[in-house]
């Protein structure tokens, strides 16, 4: 069975994130903090829910190994909820963006809708 560790250094591959200054910036800690985690040192559990709120991981598997990488994904939007679905993937989206890519976005779909 793979560390936390190993876990957190599988996520930051299959999510493109090479270098953990990127992450170390998403989370707000220092990058060190990132390689003391690679290394299976001590996490809050708030920073384990803000890594995999950035990583856009299942927090089971990178706290326990068990399920899948994105079984979040799978059990968070039961019954199809379109709407739901759309706002998880909007938060997801803008999560990179400026305030001013996202006044921009925002103003787009006022001007695409009753608004």
């Amino acid at each position: 069975m793979s560390t936390r560790g190993q876990r957190l250094v599988e996520a930051m591959k299959r999510r493109g994130i090479r270098k953990q200054f990127a992450l170390a910036y998403d989370v707000n800690v220092n990058e060190s903090t990132i390689t003391r985690w690679k290394n299976d040192g001590p996490m809050s559990i708030d920073h384990a829910i803000s890594v995999c709120d950035c990583l856009d991981i299942s927090l089971d598997w990178f706290l326990t190994g068990k399920g899948l990488i994105d079984q979040h994904k799978l059990t968070s939007l039961p019954g199809g909820d379109a709407d739901e679905k759309l706002a998880v993937s909007f938060r997801r989206a803008a999560r990179p963006l400026t305030d001013t890519s996202k006044s921009l976005l925002l103003q787009f779909f006022d001007s695409i809708t009753d608004g």
